[in-house]
């Protein structure tokens, strides 16, 4: 998969440009603050419909707009596609179109184009809140998993309908029977979402300790697993383990905490994705080296595994990351630009893919909103 030109309109610091890309690695070169992630913010947008960096879309308009759209055409098993997404600040809509037509649902946009994002701000992943690691889990498996997206929506939906019945009958408006054609849905939905996502941890897991061994070279040993608080006390559940019924009986158990706490205490938006270094939690006992091994690891794998998926690789978006690795770390990442992947880093210094032994396809420079090959 590739991204062959980009075309912005009142995004950000851009007016109206149009970006060409080479299908291998392309580097986009800038002082700070001249729109250098903005481009790489515009192609992840056009992925997942979402700012990398959870920005409003109304923020995400230029200055004195309300308005702003991201066009891209991409090539993805030999099948070319015209990518549309515009957002309107007046009707807070957004709409898409693929090659010229409509779609009317966004699930259905969502995955056309796949990308793995690594910036500064993911390094905070392994000792960060817990919603961050869920959300790396869920921008993944909804460019791959349509299926899962639908799950998701449907999940979020029940999951706020369900937090207003516990309410209401903590004040007496609603029957505590009421509740149970919540907890069916509520149980179905985070069931098969858990499911998915202890399967996609088992297979990042393996990628993960063996890229992460390759860096330690065996000083210590790094791993990835996912926790639930679905029908285990400890929160360690496996697939064999986990069905409907006991997620009903874990909402029975907690009933009396949940309608106190008026919200759900359990459910895959309770869950984490844990680092380990020798068994023990990363959050506590990790390094600074460590934990930048830890997220390389990940990221990486999050590529093998979308590639394994899809049978096509996704676009790399490196965000001023080389600067923020040492030397060992960097060759992990070059053997990665070495294969068969687009590339778009970006970086301060037209030097530093070079000293890595790496010669870009494409070098372009970026000035206050203005593209410059």
């Amino acid at each position: 998969m590739r991204v062959d030109e980009v075309r912005l309109s009142s995004f950000r610091n851009y007016t109206s440009e149009r970006v060409s890309f080479s299908p291998r690695i392309n580097f986009v070169v800038g002082k700070n603050g001249e729109g250098k992630t903005n481009l790489l913010e515009a192609i992840f947008f056009l992925a997942t419909t979402k700012s990398h960096r959870q920005a409003l879309e109304k923020d995400m308009a230029k200055i004195g707009e309300n308005h702003f759209r991201v066009s891209a055409r991409i090539i993805s098993i030999g099948v070319d596609r015209n990518l549309d997404l515009r957002y309107d600040a007046v009707l807070r809509k957004k709409f898409a179109g693929v090659s010229g037509f409509p779609v009317t649902k966004l699930q259905d946009f969502i995955g056309l184009l796949n990308v793995v994002m690594f910036s500064p701000e993911d390094l905070s992943l392994v000792k960060g809140s817990p919603s961050g690691r869920r959300r790396f889990l869920d921008v993944l498996l909804c460019q791959v998993d349509r299926v899962y997206l639908r799950l998701l929506q449907q999940y979020t939906l029940v999951l706020r309908q369900r937090n207003e019945a516990l309410r209401l009958i903590a004040r007496g408006s609603l029957k505590l029977s009421d509740l149970k054609p919540w907890d069916q849905q509520f149980a179905f939905l985070a069931h098969r979402i858990t499911m998915r996502r202890l399967q996609a941890t088992e297979r990042l897991s393996a990628s993960f300790s063996t890229l992460t061994d390759e860096i330690n070279r065996g000083k210590e040993t790094l791993s990835v697993a996912y926790t639930s608080s679905l029908g285990a006390t400890n929160g360690s559940l496996s697939i064999n383990s986990l069905d409907v019924d006991s997620v009903v009986n874990e909402l029975e158990r907690r009933q009396r905490d949940c309608l106190r706490r008026g919200n759900s205490s359990i459910g895959p938006h309770r869950d984490d994705l844990r680092f380990l270094i020798n068994g023990l939690p990363a959050e506590a006992y990790a390094s600074q080296g460590q934990q930048r091994t830890a997220v390389l690891g990940l990221k990486l794998a999050e590529l093998k595994y979308m590639q394994e998926v899809t049978g096509d690789c996704p676009v790399l978006l490196l965000d001023d990351v080389l600067s923020e690795l040492d030397k060992s770390r960097r060759q992990m990442l070059v053997q990665a630009l070495k294969s068969d992947v687009q590339a778009i880093i970006t970086g301060t210094d037209e030097r530093d893919l070079s000293l890595q032994g790496v010669e870009p396809s494409q070098v372009m420079r970026v000035e206050r909103g203005k593209v410059v090959v």
